[in-house]
């Protein structure tokens, strides 16, 4: 499905209800830089394994990415931008509450969604998330050309079929405007899962502490990987079903 919720940028998003009722609230898929619904959670199992537990799934693919529309104007990306894009997207589907799972760049979203508008937010899952700089030293005026763990990123999804180089350089140019911190923290129920191995979501006990929330590491598995583990799904679903 696609709408035009906000401006003149098109959101597809897809919209999966279980087969039993239930009567527990939707869960707000979000996923990470430079992938999309598809590729972050689809080609995981997600929505089956939320599906088998009778929870509704709502999966848009962000701006800049998927289907969604691509402006390449830095502005564009400012994280309130996009928590704009998930309040329209609620009040479209006349959704008053979610469960919000993030991943990576979705976490951070996802965090500023709850941050800026607890009401519309029951608990919060921030996967593949730290309070690291995820651009320290990179040069995003020449975004891939650097050696940093960003630039690695983005010369590996930039490539991907259907991306839009210059999209995700203003994406990643606009989070960058507004670092993330964990003052004030977000106040709703809150669940931390990254793999062992992933230096990108390093500190994510720390922060699942300052938010009096729980915190999951997933054994074996790295940034690209963990959100595959059978273990980080039980995880989720045992957080939002309990």
């Amino acid at each position: 499905m696609s709408a035009n919720l906000v401006g003149d940028v098109t959101m597809r998003y897809a919209d999966l209800r279980p087969q039993s009722p239930a009567d527990a609230a939707p869960v707000l898929l979000l996923h990470g830089f430079g992938t999309n619904f598809g590729m972050n959670w689809q080609a995981a199992g997600w929505p089956q394994a939320l599906g088998a537990e009778g929870l509704r799934v709502i999966g848009p693919d962000l701006r800049g990415h998927g289907a969604s529309g691509k402006p390449t104007d830095d502005g564009s990306y400012l994280p309130e931008r996009f928590v704009s894009d998930l309040l329209a997207l609620l009040d479209e589907l006349d959704i008053a509450r979610v469960d919000v799972v993030g991943y990576s760049m979705g976490s951070r979203l996802a965090w500023e969604l709850a941050l800026t508008r607890p009401e519309r937010v029951r608990r919060l899952v921030l996967g593949g998330f730290g309070p690291v700089n995820a651009f320290e030293d990179a040069d995003l005026s020449a975004p891939g050309e650097g050696t940093t763990p960003f630039d690695h990123v983005y010369r590996t999804v930039s490539a991907l079929p259907g991306n839009d180089p210059a999209a995700l350089a203003a994406c990643a140019r606009g989070q960058a405007g507004r670092p993330f911190r964990a003052d004030p923290p977000v106040r709703v129920p809150t669940l931390l899962v990254a793999g062992a191995k992933d230096a990108i979501a390093a500190g994510a006990g720390e922060l699942a502490a300052t938010v009096e929330g729980a915190h999951v590491e997933v054994p074996g598995r790295d940034h690209l990987n963990a959100v595959s583990s059978r273990v980080f799904k039980q995880a989720v679903i045992d957080f939002l079903t309990s």
